[in-house]
């Protein structure tokens, strides 16, 4: 996401306590310290990269919950948002386009395989954490509690459904997911999340209906 270089004054002894806060490694320095205080005082994810998936031949009927997914996504301070597309990707291009009318910048990822093969375009181009939506219906979900409770637990993949059995909602995943994905087909829930549960590097955001 693109920064702006700005000047502002600040009262010493506010300016002192954020320099407290700088520990080098979740606030590198001044400048990242003020803007992870003023992302949080907002409420807004710490997350820049969203990935929601609009493949498969049920992707035209759940269009309405893709631009639902969108708004959310916004709410919660993403402006960068790709789309993977697959079977019948013209026709949702054709609807969502480039992001402009719902006040975002929509990328679309081509050629990927499965849930989990629809990513590998992204691999080395994705260097922190990133959330996949994954959807049948709407998820109403705060994605600061989610962020937040994901670096709590120092997983490589969170995730939060209502049905666990199918692990289709928000993910929020690390980049060392990348290290699980084979060439081909292969999906998340079905061949990546079990075996991140094997190695006790996945975990579930509890759901308070």
């Amino acid at each position: 996401m693109e920064r702006e270089r700005i000047t502002i004054s600040i009262r010493e002894d506010i300016l002192r306590k954020v320099d407290q806060k700088i520990d080098g490694i979740k606030m590198r320095n001044r400048s990242h310290a003020i803007e992870l205080l003023i992302t949080e005082s907002l409420g807004l994810s710490q997350l820049d990269f969203a990935v929601i998936m609009a493949g498969g031949k049920a992707a035209i009927k759940l269009i309405p919950i893709i631009e639902q997914t969108i708004e959310n996504l916004k709410q919660f301070g993403f402006s960068e948002i790709y789309l993977a597309v697959g079977f019948l990707g013209d026709k949702i291009k054709q609807s969502i386009g480039d992001g402009k009318k719902l006040g975002v910048n929509i990328n679309y990822i081509e050629g990927g395989e499965g849930t989990a093969g629809a990513l590998l375009p992204l691999k080395g181009k994705i260097k922190k954490s990133f959330v996949v939506v994954n959807l049948d219906n709407i998820l109403n979900l705060n994605l600061k509690s989610l962020s937040d409770f994901h670096r709590e637990h120092l997983a490589i993949a969170t995730i939060a459904a209502k049905d666990l059995k199918t692990m289709k909602g928000y993910y929020i995943l690390e980049p060392e997911i990348f290290n699980f994905i084979p060439m081909g087909f292969s999906m998340l829930e079905e061949d990546i999340f079990p075996k991140l549960a094997g190695d006790n590097k996945l975990i579930f955001y509890p759901l308070i209906d």
